[in-house]
């Protein structure tokens, strides 16, 4: 095995799932803005009550619902695309590429097994994608409010949006690694093992401090990511 095993799947779930992340986030976020400004009007019996306001007065919840259930459909995109790198990974003459990998193990394995995966997935890209998008909008909030002037200078409203990503980045870090270890220590089982089993074994091994295993790593991976991310959806938006 390299260290660049499995860097197809790995590249196409980042940017297929990264994509559905942020499209599925906005849309929602619209979505909810729109049922909830309905609901109050009609409670309200007043049309003084508007898109904007809503936003406003409700800007955190409607962050989290918009982006729970972004991260919720998610998993059913990220998770195949993990299930045949950790396949590629650990059995690496299975197929010659990754349409080989696919087609193998569904024949062999069926459908179900590209989405085994997911239950654990929810436990951590639901919480990554809400302190992902939380983080980022609350903070560059604070930052465009602190230096009005980035507002009308497209360079400094993406260093905004860099900073404010890589905040996202460590923050959805913190809060998705318990799951992120107790996905990989269910990959490294040579038995078929559940993920209650598995924290069980952590907490066996190491206590608590199993679950901060590989933070340090990965809160400078994601925060790269997400600000990249982030960095790329706020410059074809400002384009």
């Amino acid at each position: 095995a390299t260290l660049f095993d499995g860097w197809e799947p790995t590249f196409l779930g980042f940017f297929v799932g990264g994509a559905a992340a942020f499209f599925l986030t906005e849309y929602f976020r619209r979505s909810y803005t729109t049922l909830a400004t309905t609901m109050i009007m009609t409670a309200q019996s007043t049309s003084e009550i508007t898109a904007t306001s809503i936003t406003s007065n409700f800007e955190i919840p409607l962050i989290i619902a918009s982006a729970a259930t972004s991260g919720f459909i998610c998993c059913f995109i990220l998770a195949p695309f993990d299930a045949i790198r950790v396949r590629t990974v650990a059995q690496p003459d299975y197929a010659d590429n990754i349409f080989g990998v696919v087609s193998r193990m569904i024949q062999e394995e069926g459908l179900a097994s590209l989405f085994s995966a997911v239950p654990v997935w929810f436990l951590k890209e639901v919480p990554y994608n809400v302190m992902k998008f939380l983080v980022f909008d609350t903070s560059t909030e604070y930052l465009l409010q602190a230096y009005p002037v980035a507002r009308e200078d497209i360079r400094l409203s993406l260093l905004v949006s860099l900073v404010g990503g890589t905040l996202g980045g460590i923050a959805a870090t913190i809060v998705s690694n318990p799951a992120d270890v107790v996905v990989s220590e269910l990959k490294k089982a040579k038995t078929d093992i559940s993920p209650f089993e598995a924290v069980d074994i952590l907490l066996k091994r190491s206590g608590p401090a199993a679950f901060a295993k590989g933070i340090q790593l990965r809160m400078i991976f994601y925060s790269l990511l997400v600000s990249l991310q982030f960095l790329l959806y706020d410059a074809i938006r400002l384009a």
